[in-house]
């Protein structure tokens, strides 16, 4: 039952995290400013990110599974980790936020979306490990044997 408990709350921590990313790429492909990584916005990165992490729930390959797991889960994990310290240190105006999906036009009870990400991010790092992570590892131990 915790196991069937975790596994919705991973696919629903993904979902929302793809979902929000591609909330912030539309509002950016509109006009709204997105930071940059070299020229490429750093939200469709994100959403490719999140992307991969959701495409690991639904491939049924088990090392397919990880590679796109960690691929995707640890370039999402930077970009939030980055953001939300250079966030913290600048003194805001960095990361989109929920006051308004702009850099610099959130209200001053909005929170980064670097934060949020960051802290969906580790959720995610652990119901993955607890859940799929260890049902493929006990897969592979046993069929060793």
């Amino acid at each position: 039952m915790a196991r069937k408990f975790g596994n919705l709350l991973l696919w629903v921590l993904v979902i929302v995290g793809f979902l929000g990313a591609l909330s912030v790429s539309v509002s950016n492909f509109n006009g709204n400013p997105c930071p940059h990584i070299a020229s490429i916005p750093v939200c469709y990165v994100v959403l490719v990110a999140y992307g991969l992490m959701l495409g690991s729930l639904i491939v049924n390959h088990n090392g397919c599974k990880h590679y796109f797991f960690v691929g995707g889960w640890a370039a999402a994990f930077v970009i939030a980790l980055v953001g939300s310290l250079t966030e913290y240190f600048a003194g805001g105006g960095v990361c989109p936020s929920t006051g308004g999906g702009n850099i610099r036009g959130g209200s001053g009870l909005s929170v980064p979306l670097c934060y949020i990400s960051l802290a969906m991010l580790i959720a995610i790092l652990v119901l993955f490990i607890v859940g799929p992570y260890k049902k493929v590892c006990k897969v592979h131990s046993e069929s060793a044997e």
